[in-house]
């Protein structure tokens, strides 16, 4: 291996996908309760909005994934996905349980 040690450089697609799903929750949710404030329709920009920040917070994530020796790249992916399965679980059954079944009537 000549000593020379890479380290995770990428944040993976699924990792990519939360953030940015995460984010326009995060974004929407702050425009609606903007809008009751302000009593101005702002659900518009919340696309726009997340768009610009999705991949800030990606570049922030991915700098702070070069800090992680090489050693522990595998560790980190398991963990990155880990978070992913669990935190869209957690969304599907809160939708889940929020919206009615749909029946066969």
């Amino acid at each position: 291996m000549n000593g020379i040690t890479t380290t995770l450089l990428a944040l993976p697609d699924e990792g990519r996908l939360l953030i940015l799903s995460l984010v326009t929750a995060g974004v929407t949710w702050i425009l609606l309760k903007l809008s009751e404030v302000f009593k101005i329709d702002l659900s518009g920009y919340a696309n726009l909005i997340a768009t610009a920040l999705a991949p800030i917070i990606v570049t922030i994530v991915e700098g702070y994934l070069q800090l992680i020796p090489a050693a522990l790249d595998n560790v980190v992916l398991t963990l990155i996905h880990l978070v992913v399965l669990l935190l869209g679980s957690l969304g599907f059954f809160w939708v889940a349980k929020r919206k009615p079944a749909p029946s066969l009537r």
